[in-house]
């Protein structure tokens, strides 16, 4: 299965249709601004290397979809909370794996609020995605993944997640370089690690037991997906940035691993757990 970074961008074309009515005119107006033709084909020569390719498509087919996750937190019946999300205002980072986790962490926002049908919010932060994807060379991309399927499922929230999904799941063609592939694991760990610090930050939000005993479990079943993240990471071993982060995801991973049953993370291991993932957010996103 090959399967690439989450990245959604212009496949919320018409979100705000499903997110409220107060936001139709700004919509309107912004619609001209919005490419409606598929773009070109990408010509980039394929100078992949294979195993690393391989490497990549392994560890992304066995860690669930962000957006998946993301869905599942709003069934939790917690209160949606934009104090979670970071300020798009942030500043960006100086290297490309830096903005690469930022902009996954912001994809994740964004949908965050997309599942929660808060339209301004989806659409502040559709825009900083949007900035952010052409910054690192991926709009095209993205445009060419979607073209106009969005714009025909403007009031289908479900079918627009599907389609997140499948760009998710069906963006090989973009992974032409080792350059390309390595920018697409950083989105993924953006991604992937703003998932499980609103994991953390919902679960403490909670005030009912079933939804402390979700996050707890959720938290313990990462030792599966956090490893195949680190596996992929440690590839890069060459590249001080991404060692730095993996460095970080290893100590979380050494944590969770050393608790064998979900009924024995408790309290204390969350919280323990859960300063390292907000800790590691911080850095991410200074």
């Amino acid at each position: 299965m090959n399967k690439i970074f989450y990245i959604t961008g212009l496949s919320l074309i018409g979100i705000f249709a499903s997110c409220g009515d107060g936001h139709k005119d700004e919509l309107t107006e912004n619609h001209d601004s919005i490419p409606s033709n598929v773009a070109p084909v990408d010509t980039t020569p394929i100078t992949v290397n294979e195993d690393t390719k391989f490497k990549f498509d392994f560890a992304i087919a066995n860690i669930p979809s962000p957006v998946s996750s993301v869905n599942e937190l709003s069934s939790w019946g917690v209160p949606y909370n934009s104090a979670f999300l970071i300020d798009p205002k942030s500043n960006s980072a100086a290297d490309e794996f830096g903005k690469g986790l930022q902009l996954g962490a912001f994809n994740i926002d964004m949908s965050y609020a997309m599942v929660n049908n808060v339209g301004e919010d989806v659409l502040k932060y559709m825009k900083t995605v949007l900035v952010k994807s052409e910054a690192l060379g991926l709009k095209g991309a993205v445009d060419q993944m979607v073209g106009k399927r969005a714009e025909k499922n403007i009031s289908n929230k479900d079918s627009l997640l599907r389609i997140l999904d499948e760009i998710f799941v069906k963006s090989d063609s973009y992974l032409r370089t080792n350059e390309r592939v390595y920018t697409a694991s950083a989105v993924f760990a953006g991604s992937w690690v703003e998932a499980l610090y609103l994991t953390c930050k919902i679960t403490e939000a909670g005030t009912e037991p079933a939804v402390k005993e979700k996050g707890y479990k959720q938290l313990w079943d990462q030792r599966f997906y956090l490893k195949n993240l680190s596996e992929l990471l440690n590839d890069y071993k060459d590249k001080k940035e991404c060692v730095a982060l993996n460095d970080k995801l290893k100590v979380i991973l050494n944590e969770i691993t050393v608790i064998k049953d979900p009924k024995d993370f408790k309290e204390a291991n969350f919280k323990s757990v859960s300063e390292k993932i907000y800790a590691l957010r911080a850095s991410m996103i200074k």
